[in-house]
Order: C-alpha cells, then sequence, then structure tokens
C-alpha cells in the first residue's frame, strides 16, 4: 500500500509552524476514522491481542472516574492560560468565549464575535508587578474557572453508560492540587521568558509578531494593533508582558472534541498536542498527565512523546524538529524530560509506523494475526522515574489487570463465556447462532426489472436501483446509505439476469432490500449459478453478556439504545430506537447475560450488528448485580 502525501491545510503567511494541520479528505484514500493514533500503537507493542480486542473488536473498557480528574485539570489549567492579567482581575468571572465554526473549531478568520478586542483593559496599577503577585492572580483564575471545569467533567463522565464506580470516587481538591502545580510549571516558563534576552519584545508590542496559529487568547488570528498588554518601547520586559509571550498554544476549551489535531500528510497518523511553547523561537512539546507518573503507562507516555515530536516534523515538511519534549505529572513533582528523536530515527520511525498502520489500520487484521503476547510490564516511580527493577518478574503480570483476560486464551486465566445452543421463553424453543457466526452479506441471483440508472457519481460509485426477480421472490436492490458499490457490471439492462455478491439485507414493510456498498458488486449470472433470494436469512436471535453499554437515550441528542455483547465465538454490537427500546435497557447493566431474539441481521462499521424492531424480545439470563 502506497498513500500520496496530500496538501496541508495550514496558514503559513507568517510561519511555517503550526499545532494544527488537516488534510483534504475528498482527495485522501484513507478513512478518518481508521487513522492510527499513538494509543493504538501504545497498545499494539503492549499486546497485539490487546490491541484487536479494542479497536478492530472495538470492545470499549469501561471509564473510571478517574477519568474526571484528568479533563478538568486540563481544562481549567487552558482557561486561566487564556485569561490575561491585563484584562482581568483576580476575582473577575470568566469573560472568555471561544467563537466556534458549524464543526466546532475557532472561528479564527471571522474577526467580529471573539470576546478579547470587547473588554476593557485593567488600569495597569492593578496588574500584578512580579512573580509572586502573578502567582497569586494565576492561583485566584484557577479557584474562578475550578469549579465549572470540575462539574463539566462529572456531567461528561456521569453522561456515558459505559462509566464504572461513582462520582465520589473522584476527589476535586486532590484535581484542585494539581491544577495549581500546572500553573506554577507554566510560570516557571514566564519567569524564563521574563528573565531570557532573546525576546524582542518591542516587537511584540507594536503587534507585528502574531503567529498564524496563535495560542487562545481571545482575540482573531489577524489581530495587528498593539497588545493590552504592552509597556512603553524600549522599556524593560513587564511580568504581564511575559505572562502574554509566552502563552502556548493549547487546545481551545471551547473547542469541540478532534477539531485541532495534526494529522499526517498520508492522512493515516493523527494527533493532538496539549501545549506547545513557542516564545523563544523553538518549540517544545508538553503532555499533561493528571497523575503522579508511576507504572508502567509511563513507558508508553515516553513513546507517545516521541510520535509527537515526529509528527511536528513530519507535518511541517520535514523541516522543522522540535527542540524539547516534556510530560507534566501534575501529581509529582518537575517536569519528566523526554529525549527528541534525531532526524534518522524519525525517518525510521516514519517507515516502521506506516508500516503498521498499513498492518493494523489499512486492513481489518484477524485475530490470528494479533497473538496474545503481552509485553513485560515496567515499572516506573513517582515522576515517571525507571525503577531500580525495570519491569515484573512475572512475565504474565500484564494479563492480571486486563479487561479481556476472561476471554483472551493468552491470558491462563479460567474463561468466562457464554455459549448456548438454544433457549426456552415464551413457550418457544430459541435457535441462537453465535456472534461470530452471524451472516450479514449474502448473494443473489435474479432477473432486473424497473431499473434506474446506472449512474456514476462523482466518488466513483455508481448510483443504481432496480427490483430483483427470481419466480415469486423479489427483492430491493440499491445502493447503502453511506455509500455504493463501485464494481457493477456495463452490460445490466431491464430484463437481464444478474449476480448480486455481499449485499446487505434488510426489511421494511415485509419487502426484503438488499443495499449495496463498496465491498458489494454486481455482475452477469453465469449458467448453473445458484443464489436464490428465498435463502437469505435476515432474522437471528443471539445470548451473550453485555460488555459495554455504548448509547442510551437522553431525551435531547441520543433516541437509541446500543450495547456491545460477546459469547464464546466473538462479539457484536444490538441496536434498538426510539420506540422498539425495549422496557428492559434501564435495568440492563454491564456484565448480565441477555437474550435478544428475532434481531434483524444488520452490519455497522464492519462488525455483526443485531437490529431491534417490531417482533423482537429482549430477556434478561443473568443479571450480573
Amino acid at each position: 500500500m502506497r498513500i500520496q502525501a496530500i496538501e496541508i491545510k495550514s496558514h503559513e503567511g507568517k510561519g511555517l509552524s503550526m499545532p494544527v494541520s488537516t488534510i483534504d479528505q475528498k482527495v485522501s484514500s484513507v478513512d478518518p476514522y481508521r487513522r492510527l493514533s499513538a494509543s493504538q500503537v501504545i497498545a499494539y507493542r503492549n499486546c497485539p491481542r490487546y490491541w484487536y480486542y479494542g479497536w478492530e473488536r472495538r470492545l470499549k473498557t469501561p471509564l473510571p472516574p478517574q477519568i474526571i480528574r484528568g479533563n478538568a485539570a486540563e481544562a481549567c489549567i487552558c482557561r486561566v492560560m487564556r485569561d490575561s492579567p491585563s484584562l482581568h482581575l483576580a476575582e473577575d468571572e470568566d469573560a472568555m468565549s471561544t467563537p466556534l465554526n458549524k464543526d466546532g473549531a475557532p472561528e479564527w478568520d471571522d474577526p467580529s464575535n471573539w470576546p478579547g478586542p470587547r473588554i476593557e483593559p485593567v488600569e495597569k496599577p492593578l496588574r500584578p508587578s512580579d512573580m509572586d503577585s502573578l502567582r497569586i492572580w494565576a492561583h485566584a483564575r484557577a479557584q474562578v474557572h475550578f469549579q465549572r471545569c470540575w462539574d463539566e467533567a462529572c456531567d461528561d463522565w456521569a453522561a456515558n453508560p459505559n462509566r464504572k464506580g461513582t462520582v465520589e470516587d473522584a476527589d476535586p481538591d486532590q484535581c484542585l492540587s494539581m491544577v495549581l502545580r500546572g500553573i506554577d510549571l507554566h510560570l516557571q516558563e514566564v519567569e524564563e521568558c521574563l528573565n531570557s534576552e532573546d525576546v524582542d519584545v518591542d516587537a511584540w508590542r507594536s503587534g507585528k509578531s502574531r503567529p498564524a496559529w496563535p495560542a487562545p487568547d481571545g482575540f482573531p488570528r489577524d489581530w495587528s494593533s498593539p497588545s493590552h498588554a504592552a509597556y512603553d518601547i524600549g522599556s524593560d520586559m513587564h511580568v504581564v508582558e511575559a505572562w502574554e509571550i509566552a502563552r502556548p498554544w493549547f487546545v481551545d476549551p471551547d473547542a469541540a472534541s478532534f477539531t485541532q489535531t495534526s494529522t499526517h500528510p498520508g492522512g493515516w497518523f493523527q494527533g493532538e498536542y496539549d501545549l506547545v511553547y513557542r516564545w523563544d523561537g523553538a518549540t517544545r512539546i508538553i503532555d499533561i498527565k493528571a497523575s503522579v507518573g508511576r507504572g508502567d503507562r509511563s513507558h508508553g507516555y515516553l513513546d507517545q512523546l516521541r510520535m509527537y515530536g515526529w509528527l511536528w516534523w513530519a507535518t511541517h515538511e520535514r523541516k522543522e524538529t522540535v527542540t524539547g519534549l516534556a510530560i507534566w505529572y501534575l501529581g509529582a513533582g518537575d517536569p519528566k524530560d523526554v529525549v527528541m528523536p534525531a532526524v534518522e530515527e524519525m525517518e525510521s520511525m516514519d517507515r516502521d509506523l506506516f508500516e503498521l498502520y498499513s498492518k493494523i489500520r489499512g486492513s481489518n487484521p484477524s485475530i490470528e494475526e494479533c497473538p496474545a503476547e503481552p509485553a513485560p510490564l515496567r515499572r516506573f516511580k513517582d515522576g515517571g522515574v525507571p525503577d531500580g527493577q525495570s519491569v515484573e518478574s512475572d512475565t504474565r503480570a500484564r494479563c492480571n489487570r486486563c479487561e479481556y483476560a476472561g476471554f483472551c486464551e493468552g491470558s491462563n486465566q479460567e474463561p468466562n463465556l457464554i455459549q448456548m445452543e438454544t433457549i426456552q421463553r415464551f413457550g418457544h424453543t430459541w435457535d441462537i447462532t453465535p456472534l461470530q457466526a452471524i451472516r450479514t452479506r449474502f448473494s443473489a441471483i435474479g432477473d432486473v426489472s424497473r431499473l434506474t440508472g446506472p449512474d456514476l457519481n462523482e466518488d466513483e460509485t455508481v448510483d443504481v436501483r432496480f427490483t430483483m426477480v427470481d419466480g415469486w421472490d423479489r427483492a430491493t436492490v440499491r445502493p447503502h446509505r453511506m455509500g455504493g458499490p463501485k464494481r457493477v457490471t456495463r452490460s445490466i439492462k431491464e430484463g437481464s439476469r444478474v449476480r448480486v455478491d455481499n449485499a446487505m439485507p434488510s426489511l421494511w414493510k415485509g419487502q426484503l432490500n438488499l443495499d449495496l456498498d463498496s465491498l458489494s458488486s454486481i455482475s452477469p449470472a453465469e449458467e448453473g449459478d445458484e443464489a436464490s433470494i428465498v435463502d437469505i436469512e435476515t432474522r437471528v436471535s443471539v445470548v451473550g453478556r453485555v460488555w459495554s453499554i455504548d448509547a442510551y437515550p437522553d431525551g435531547a441528542s441520543v433516541s437509541r439504545w446500543a450495547i456491545t455483547l460477546v459469547d464464546a465465538s466473538g462479539s457484536a454490537s444490538a441496536v434498538a430506537f426510539k420506540q422498539f427500546i425495549p422496557t428492559a435497557a434501564a435495568s440492563i447493566s454491564r456484565g448480565d447475560v441477555i437474550g435478544v431474539l428475532n434481531g434483524e441481521v444488520g452490519e455497522w462499521a464492519g462488525r455483526p450488528q443485531i437490529k431491534m424492531g417490531p417482533g423482537t424480545r429482549v430477556v434478561v439470563i443473568d443479571d450480573e448485580a
């Protein structure tokens, strides 16, 4: 597989440095939902089977309440960094709200709705005058923002149907102390900037040095007026000016998720930086961790930062290299420096990571291609410091804490799997299909009737619709709503006999539909071919353990109930919309064994899906609680 580099969309008029880079998806052959990421690379290196269950099977692990701490801490630190001591008194309410476009990204190029120009600057005598008073101001701003950030993080976690634990398991006081530690680490940068002789402060005061990707500060991209924090030309840098100049780029706390990412020019890798410091003309990337840095994860964080250094180089025409990488463990002491890979090493990383992408994301690997071979469990002390004993002596120590150990043969643990052939319910014996045996695609042969098309679309898919007739049986053949087929015989015409392969069946008002996507094809039927419409099965009954609850109706934006089931053979999703959501849904929890009887066969994102509709029954067989 070879992927051409695609032009990166950026704003380079004021310099190459850009912490956000996107590609033109219309000319990319890479599925944006199958890009490689640092977390996937780390997971695969830790254990290929772990990656397989988590990303290929999409078996979500439960979301612990500790995630609240991380989300709240980062959001609060960024809101303080966005504030300015020349625009906000210590006790002022939050006056910053970034205008967003329809995708949820900052509306950088529309100057009309940014709050900064409308805020009256603070009188100079009321501003911090030295590092001590600046620290007092910054800590006070953290107190202003913290409760909002904590509440929003709690609400986001509580809205996730796949959570585990309780909000009480997250400690807001511990989180606030981490926020203050993060601010103090930033103030170290501010002080270095204040004492530096390499900053052209007068150029900054004139408003001529604003970067193409400015740090979020309440002002639009193009803002050349003198800064509200500026002091007299020729004077020494003021501490308030140092706060403004040292401000790093960070993910805007008002922006929607995944709108501030950087994508490799080939489109196959994506990442998101936490902080990018640029005040001294060099580029340093910081990753914020609301933890003490103890344990195996610290090893993966080192790899993550090195991949971010490589990604910056790859997205800057391989001309600009990062000069520093560091991890801020907010529960520990000083920053953990990470060695930046040399250019030769990044060239090797580019090849190796693309090879991994091709193996696990550019295709759909089988479970056999992702063996249960866990890496040793590494040992780190607080602050990400390597332990004297670098790895656990038990070579399978990683399996002892793995969420998938209950059904992974590599864990050497007793399997806890569901395997049933039949079930008695409602006075009826239901035949149970193993999840991995659910057939979601079928072939059919018949005569073409009521043909519309074929017409070639801009994306090279074919818009073709007709009724397939096979004796007394009928099926409507049509493009799938997510995109149609590309392989359609040129000889198709009214009355011709054709073969449809890899079609996805569905029922609507008793009528069989055969939906065609990029994996489907239409070819001339050959003499002796057999694929009867009547043999297509559209109904299935399954029994499995609820691995995760992926969606639950909230009365607003979510109107479906979706779960993932696992049994001895594999996994599948199950979904119900609106009036078909079973009454039992409210009482079903992760770990329950349930049956979905007489569901409709479907497929979503490449895996089997059971759709609940008229006539479907959901029964709880074993309540985990």
